[in-house]
């Protein structure tokens, strides 16, 4: 069910969960250097990482997201590869909505990083030997 995914998560909030669709809260670093924007659908804004696999899709550009306090839902990216033929497993679809303030809630604060010598919570692989990380904010 997850082979499709599994090559681009890590973490223990990954791997012992194994929750799906993963919904968190998260204060969003700059993703530019490994994102690129695609294009602006309905009333939001897509940009796809760098290795092809990620799909960031966002209620406002891409330049705006850093420093901002967003609702993050990651799920299966099921993708038409060849006319005719039906969806299949491509990559992973990381919804972000923003938010108006932390409140109460617990978030993760989120880095791009090629490894990490501090522990993380989760890692997306982002291409070209990054990973966007997540880290419990801790106040």
């Amino acid at each position: 069910m997850f082979a499709a995914i599994d090559p681009f998560l890590s973490g223990p909030l990954w791997t012992t969960n194994r929750v799906w669709p993963l919904l968190l809260h998260a204060r969003l670093c700059d993703l530019r250097p490994r994102f690129r924007t695609k294009s602006i659908g309905g009333c939001g804004f897509r940009a796809v990482a760098r290795n092809g696999r990620v799909l960031l899709a966002s209620d406002i550009f891409l330049s705006e997201l850093t420093g901002r306090l967003v609702r993050l839902r990651l799920q299966t990216w099921h993708k038409i590869i060849l006319p005719g033929d039906p969806p299949e497993p491509y990559g992973i679809l990381l919804c972000a909505r923003t938010l108006p303030h932390a409140g109460n809630e617990p978030h993760y604060t989120t880095r791009l990083a090629a490894s990490s010598e501090e522990p993380f919570d989760l890692a997306l692989d982002v291409g070209g030997g990054l990973r966007l990380e997540f880290h419990r904010h801790t106040a």
